[in-house]
């Protein structure tokens, strides 16, 4: 339980060609990933977990997105990035993928003027490839643009209390639909 064993048939679906290799080339691949991405093996492992095909992806391309990645957020971790969302960053086409990030960030910077957006994007990964706009806006109602400029700067946790309040704003974490059609007819 918890752990990384085993692959399930869907994953090795996805890394068709790495599942018939011999646990030396699969070491050998995730010690490349492992130094790429600047973590443990375990955490390349569990990269691997979350997206099979990075086994098989180029260096060259894990390079070039997690370059993009840096160059978009340069204060963030871009590696821890990568390592939490792989499949967001790597299925499909890499200009289209990176330009929608950079749209994102874009936003963000925009409607939350001062704030941190690399350290909130750290935080909440997600954020990039989700639509947060009713979120953004709602927060920028309830706050004048001065109060994200002085509470990033004065509360070392902002970012992850911004990240929260931009989810439940946003609908993420509030009652499904269903469930309040549910509880209006009782």
């Amino acid at each position: 339980y918890g752990g990384y064993g085993a692959i399930t048939p869907l994953e090795a679906a996805e890394a068709r060609d790495a599942a018939g290799w011999t646990p030396t080339q699969v070491a050998e691949r995730i010690n490349a990933i492992s130094a790429l991405l600047v973590c443990t093996p375990g955490d390349a492992v569990a990269c691997a977990h979350r997206f099979p095909a990075v086994l098989e992806t180029p260096q060259s391309v894990l390079a070039a997105r997690m370059a993009a990645l840096k160059e978009l957020l340069p204060r963030a971790d871009a590696a821890l990035i990568f390592r939490a969302e792989p499949r967001l960053l790597l299925a499909g086409d890499g200009d289209i993928i990176m330009g929608n990030v950079r749209r994102s960030v874009e936003a963000i910077k925009r409607d939350l003027p001062g704030i941190n957006a690399d350290k909130l994007l750290e935080l909440e990964p997600r954020m990039m490839f989700e639509d947060i706009s009713s979120g953004l806006e709602a927060l920028r109602e309830l706050w004048p643009e001065e109060a994200f400029r002085q509470s990033d700067a004065d509360n070392p946790f902002f970012a992850e209390e911004l990240a929260l309040a931009i989810k439940a704003l946003n609908g993420k974490g509030s009652e499904k639909e269903g469930d309040r059609r549910r509880s209006d007819k009782s």
